[in-house]
Parts: C-alpha cells; structure tokens; sequence
C-alpha cells in the first residue's frame, strides 16, 4: 500500500528538499512509495536540474519580487508557482509498478491526471510531446520526471488559478512549453475557469485518480523523523547559490577553459 501525503503549503526550497528526502528513503525501502501534494507558501519558479537560469528566468525581478528560484533534481522545463496550484510527486522504487522507460512512465502517472479532471467534468487528456495534461485545448498541469538513488519520481502541477501576468514576468519564454500560441494565457486553462473551486474535491478526485491509474491503494501518512531530519539537512543545499546556478557556473567554466 501507498501512503498518501498532504503538506499543504511549504517553503518552496523545503519542498525540493523534501521530496528528494522521500526518494531517497523509497529508494531505501526505509520508506513507502509515496503521492505527495503540497503547495507553496510564497512564489516560486522552479528550474529543471539540465537548465540554466540566465536562459530561463528573469532573476533580478525573481530578487525584487521576493521570488525563489528552486532547482530540481528531476529534469524537465521551468515553471512559475504560488498557491493557486496544486504540485504534487508521485514517488515509487524504480523496480515497481512505475514503467521504466519514461514515456510509458508519463503515460501511467498522469492517467491520475486525467482520471482526476474527467471525475471533475473538466476532462483532459495527455500530451506527450510536452509531457503534460491538456484540458479543452490547452494545457492545465506541467511535468517533470527523475530517477535517483532507487527511486522514480514524477511531478506536476494543477492549475486552480494562475497569475499569468506575473508569469509573464518571471519567465524569459513563457510559451515555450506550450503548444504554438501568442501568449501564455492563451495556451492555459484552470479549474476556475472550468468552474471549479472546491479544492478539497480537487484533491480526493487527483489522489483517487493516481489509484486508479496506478493500480494501488494509499493511507494517510506522515513524513517520517528520518524523512524529517535527510530534508533539514538537503535544504541547505537547495537555498545556496552554487546549487541555483550550478548549471550557468559550469557553462561560464567550460566557455573560460575554451578561451
């Protein structure tokens, strides 16, 4: 049996933390496979492990505004986060119910995407060129993937609302992972706008939806002490510089070496 796990809403630089944390001990099999939901206390952008954020983000106004930058260890796109949006981590062992090839992977975890918005009446459907969920024509839940220490992990978010004009500002190409569109808000969709706000409903209909699809039961559980204590420690990490910038700080040593 899965357990289930709901944060509400964390730093964003602990939730990095935590979720390696868990797919580390799940990996371990000192923990068991995991849904985990949170949501983010104050915005965030999250940044792919692969990408760089000079060619991504706009970091001075992400300094102004009080916006962290949160690199993932999983890889995938950046995207822009606050608390009108559910996240979530669906975290298995790498020899379990989760595929391995990871387009098949996509496929079985975010089947709980669709169930969820199907059982709303919201309806949707993958996109697997982009690894994401559309619902009527555009897309309403972004999608990472990583594997570690034992573990697959797939994350993703669901649009409740969204405030598309300070992601217009936080992001250098804000259409970059949509279908071809003018603009951001022409290429999204959220719940709200499908008229759906009860998000105790949102989340029993996406946690069902991850049970179906992947064919398991969960149980209300909690972060374990050990959880715990691995997440205090990996969140140093996740709030300093070199990690931030770990990817333009080996780009600007390999173009230093060339020259």
């Amino acid at each position: 049996m899965w357990r289930f796990l709901d944060l509400d809403k964390i730093d964003g630089f602990y939730s990095g933390a935590v979720f390696e944390a868990i797919g580390s001990h799940v990996g371990a099999g000192s923990s068991p496979e995991t849904i985990l939901f949170w949501r983010v206390r104050s915005p965030v952008v999250y940044i792919g492990y692969h990408q760089c954020v000079e060619d991504e983000i706009n970091a001075n106004f992400c300094r102004e505004s009080g916006i962290g930058i949160v690199r993932r260890i999983l890889g995938g796109g950046c995207g822009f986060c606050d608390d009108k949006q559910i996240l979530f981590s669906v975290i298995g062992r790498d020899d379990g119910v989760i595929p391995n090839d990871i387009q098949e992977a996509y496929s079985k975890v975010l089947g709980g995407v669709v169930n969820a918005l199907v059982s709303l009446g919201a309806g949707g459907e993958i996109e697997p060129a982009r690894n994401a969920v559309y619902s009527h024509g555009r897309k309403i839940s972004g999608n990472a993937q990583g594997r570690f220490d034992g573990a697959v992990m797939v994350n993703g978010s669901l649009l409740l609302a969204f405030d598309f004009e300070m992601m217009d500002k936080v992001l250098k190409n804000p259409t970059k992972n949509l279908r071809p569109v003018a603009s951001a808000r022409e290429g999204m969709v959220t719940l709200r706008e499908l008229g759906i706000i009860d998000m105790d409903a949102v989340k029993n209909s996406l946690r069902q939806g991850f049970e179906n699809a992947l064919g398991v039961s969960s149980y209300e559980g909690k972060l374990t002490e050990s959880e715990n204590k691995r997440a205090s420690i990996i969140l140093e990490k996740y709030v300093r510089n070199d990690w931030i910038y770990k990817m333009d700080n080996k780009r600007a040593m390999r173009k230093k070496s060339i020259n």
